[in-house]
């Protein structure tokens, strides 16, 4: 008795001048010490752990799961890590979730065979690493933006331009030579092209603020953002006598406000723009949510477009069709790619040529605490 008063304060001693957060838990998994750091850790008061179960410190959905691996640690007990490439989730008394790392270390006592479980709040780093790679993630999309706007200046931008030197020469030519027609041909195509231009700079500048602006990420409801879109667009759905049909139901997307509406829009415009002619737009927006993530595909009976051509339409200024027949620039699409991009979201299109097209959105749910394994 002796013996093991003496090892029991020994323990404790230590337990208690360990930064890490510390339990010691019998053969049952129940707790018989814990140390002053483990309970700030946890939200407990002094002494509330003991004579806990090891499982009321983890979420509820893998408590029985636990119960098994602490079975199967037992029967083959070693110093290990928990969750080595894996977060762990622990669960707070006030029932907050947080992201640990655990080591555990079987002993032998004078009253059997307990596990040492050192604990770390990983929290802090794990927030420093998502920021580091954020941080990594807009540098490479700059990098790449970068890169795009070097080859529209170089290809887009100059065909107006190009327009407008050689039509100023025929310009010239006409007013010297007094023919009124030609010089007015030569100023108006001048000017449409001029127009074409100034439209391909400002949508060059909305890519950029897609790509580069700070944005503002809060939980957002998609059918919320889905009727705002379509409430900017009525104009368009009344005149071409839109057939819109909703299917599924609603869920939640962590997103930029401003950007989430205007990926749906863009979405939702083309959609009405490319319809068949002598037939008015049909789109069903299909909403669909799983434990881990959101779906939502925007569907139209449109012309369509060729499979070879489902990477191309969201490349900047790429246009598949003329303008005087669809009119645009083709950034439309390359924005929605690019807000994708930034969230995290999953954004890709499929068609078959005169049956229509589809857009589909993949959004992660609870991307954070969701990516983790638990205890």
């Amino acid at each position: 008795m002796k013996q093991a008063r003496d090892e029991n304060e020994m323990l404790r001693r230590a337990f208690e001048a360990c930064p890490a957060g510390m339990l010691l838990v019998d053969g049952d998994g129940r707790i018989e010490l814990a140390n002053e750091e483990c309970e700030r850790m946890f939200g407990y008061e002094h002494g509330a752990l003991a004579g806990r179960r090891v499982e009321e410190l983890m979420p509820a959905k893998v408590r029985d799961a636990h119960r098994g691996h602490r079975a199967g640690f037992s029967a083959a007990a070693e110093k290990r890590q928990m969750g080595m490439g894996r977060d762990l989730v622990a669960l707070r008394r006030d029932g907050s979730e947080f992201f640990i790392e655990v080591g555990l270390t079987p002993i032998e006592t004078a009253v059997g065979s307990r596990v040492v479980a050192f604990a770390i709040d990983i929290t802090a780093r794990r927030d420093s690493e998502y920021a580091l790679r954020r941080a990594m993630h807009e540098l490479e999309m700059a990098n790449e933006n970068l890169a795009r706007f070097a080859y529209v200046a170089s290809h887009d931008i100059q065909e107006p331009l190009r327009k407008i030197s050689a039509f100023a020469d025929i310009l010239r030519a006409a007013m010297a030579q007094e023919d009124r027609d030609e010089a007015c041909y030569a100023a108006d195509v001048m000017a449409s092209s001029a127009l074409h231009a100034r439209r391909l700079v400002a949508d060059l500048l909305t890519y950029a603020r897609a790509a580069n602006q700070s944005y503002a990420i809060e939980p957002i409801s998609i059918t919320a953002a889905l009727e705002r879109a379509l409430d900017n667009l009525s104009q368009s759905v009344a005149e071409e006598k839109a057939e819109i049909v909703w299917e599924g139901e609603d869920f939640s997307v962590e997103a930029d406000r401003l950007q989430l509406h205007q990926m749906l829009q863009n979405i939702l415009s083309n959609a009405l723009k490319y319809h068949k002619l002598n037939e008015p737009p049909h789109v069903t927006i299909q909403r669909a949510a799983t434990g881990s993530e959101g779906r939502l595909a925007i569907v139209d009976r449109g012309i369509g477009f060729s499979a070879t051509d489902a990477d191309q339409i969201f490349e900047p200024f790429r246009r598949l069709h003329g303008r005087a027949e669809y009119p645009g620039t083709g950034i439309g699409l390359a924005i929605c790619k690019t807000v994708a991009k930034r969230h995290g979201w999953r954004l890709s299109a499929t068609s078959t040529p005169t049956v229509g097209a589809t857009f589909d959105i993949v959004f992660p749910i609870d991307a954070d605490i969701g990516k983790g394994a638990e205890l």
